[in-house]
């Protein structure tokens, strides 16, 4: 087979451009790289400009982490693209203020001038009206950049692109601002709309309440089904098509170690929603952020306290996706708990070396395991170690009593509200994250594991029982070691 010619390439590679947004995006930015997400948004995007093409109206929310891409592909190269396609169209793109959205029309402007576009398409501008904000085709097409809330008195659109209309958590949680934002997108966008055109909202979910919630109710209060939501978690929260649940979503620029580090710095109410996708009402909580108290480690090894573990495998010693929930549970004088609480992927025998080294380094007075698994998994091994190592405590088999998850978690809400639980400092990130998403969360496990210790933290007025004092010994024993 003959080697294509250098100019048939390039006639191959303008036709794909012409053809398809995500060749577009390739062909006129060298320096683009698509991601898999990217892909499917472009197909999407594509779609709903075919849908209008045809006469159909076309819905789609697009709900992405910060910097994942999600405006260079559709603030700017799809109305590029469509101008291409259909010089004489109307494109209307908005953003929580006019200068966003005219930085937004500046991109797009320079995209259509420049020489790889042209090499691609025929449009081009008319020379009289270039300004960032509202520029025209010389079919008399055309893109305007508005600030939400700014006027669009005369203008219409076949593509309105709503990007980004909120700019950051304190206008999310403001009601007046959510108020003013839908009545402005009823009132004034939908208004502007020339027959049936595409809307397109991309958005980080500040709030359950934002203008994608108002949406998506008003559509469930009419029951009718027209918007479709593209949702990406930038740490996936299920098995999807392209990665498994825990992988990331932009790898290579935005890899696993990054986002936690993200999470640990924005705390699990921020990044929930800008990131996952999954905004909190704060309202809904049943665990409220306030209820989490703080204690140092070293404050709390100086006190007098009985130590118990609990643990829930669940079905994490089957399928290594799952976690397995862990809460150190220090029960001081006064009868408040202090916590340490974590969740971790591990196999059997992983688990069982864990479960020593929190005896030697705690002394706790008893373990608590989930029974089922317990039996099933954990218990010949566990007992075999013991008599290996020379090595034995107390096991208690935590018993679920045919008692929902929610509801043994729900049961920890009492010692909460009454300021009886204390989180120990760097060593509870976990359970708070699942405690704020309760009961949303896709993962609970380290909230589970703490409801158990209801079932085994004892008071401390029954400390003077012989296996605290055997135990009491060894601490201080321990503690003179170390002194010498």
């Amino acid at each position: 087979m003959e080697e294509l010619s250098e100019e048939e390439k390039e006639l191959i590679t303008v036709k794909e451009a012409k053809e398809n947004l995500i060749d577009f995006a390739n062909g006129v930015d060298k320096k683009y790289q698509a991601n898999w997400h990217h892909e499917l948004i472009a197909a999407k995007l594509q779609e709903a400009y075919e849908n209008v093409k045809a006469g159909k109206r076309a819905r789609i929310i697009l709900e992405l982490p910060p910097r994942h891409g999600k405006s260079n592909l559709a603030s700017i190269k799809f109305p590029a693209w469509i101008l291409g396609k259909n010089p004489d169209w109307q494109i209307i793109v908005v953003s929580y203020s006019q200068d966003l959205a005219t930085d937004f029309g500046l991109e797009t402007r320079d995209l259509v001038n420049s020489n790889n576009y042209q090499i691609i398409f025929k449009t081009r501008l008319r020379p009289d009206t270039q300004a960032k904000s509202k520029w025209l085709t010389k079919e008399n097409g055309g893109y305007t950049a508005v600030g939400i809330g700014g006027p669009i008195v005369g203008r219409g659109f076949n593509i309105g692109i709503i990007d980004d209309p909120i700019k950051n958590k304190e206008e999310a949680e403001s009601l007046t601002i959510r108020e003013r934002n839908w009545k402005w997108y009823l009132s004034t966008f939908l208004t502007r709309e020339d027959g049936n055109g595409a809307i397109i909202v991309i958005i980080n979910r500040w709030h359950d309440d934002d203008l994608v919630g108002r949406i998506l109710k008003a559509e469930k209060e009419r029951g009718i089904k027209e918007w479709e939501v593209i949702k990406f978690p930038a740490i996936a929260e299920e098995d999807e098509e392209f990665r498994k649940k825990g992988e990331a979503l932009w790898e290579k620029k935005f890899p696993l170690s990054i986002l936690e580090k993200r999470k640990a710095e924005l705390g699990p109410y921020d990044w929930s929603g800008l990131y996952q996708q999954d905004p909190v009402f704060e309202e809904q909580r049943e665990f409220k952020k306030e209820w989490f108290k703080y204690r140092k480690l070293d404050e709390i090894e100086k006190l007098d306290t009985r130590r118990f573990v609990t643990i829930d495998p669940a079905g994490a010693l089957r399928d290594k996706s799952d976690y397995i929930g862990v809460t150190i549970n220090y029960v001081d004088s006064e009868n408040n708990w202090n916590l340490k609480a974590f969740r971790v992927k591990m196999n059997s025998m992983e688990l069982i070396n864990l479960i020593f080294k929190l005896y030697q380094d705690i002394r706790f007075e008893k373990i608590g395991i989930e029974e089922g698994a317990y039996k099933t998994t954990l218990q010949p091994f566990l007992e075999e170690e013991m008599r290996k190592r020379g090595l034995f405590f107390r096991v208690e088999e935590l018993k679920h009593r045919q008692q929902e998850k929610t509801l043994r978690i729900r049961g920890l809400i009492p010692r909460y509200s009454s300021n009886s639980i204390f989180h120990i400092e760097d060593f509870s990130s976990d359970l708070e994250e699942e405690l704020i998403r309760f009961p949303k969360g896709m993962i609970d496990d380290t909230a589970d594991a703490c409801a158990y210790q209801l079932q085994i933290a004892e008071k401390p007025e029954r400390a003077a029982s012989e296996e605290f004092l055997r135990i009491q010994k060894i601490r201080e024993r321990r503690k003179k070691f170390e002194l010498l």
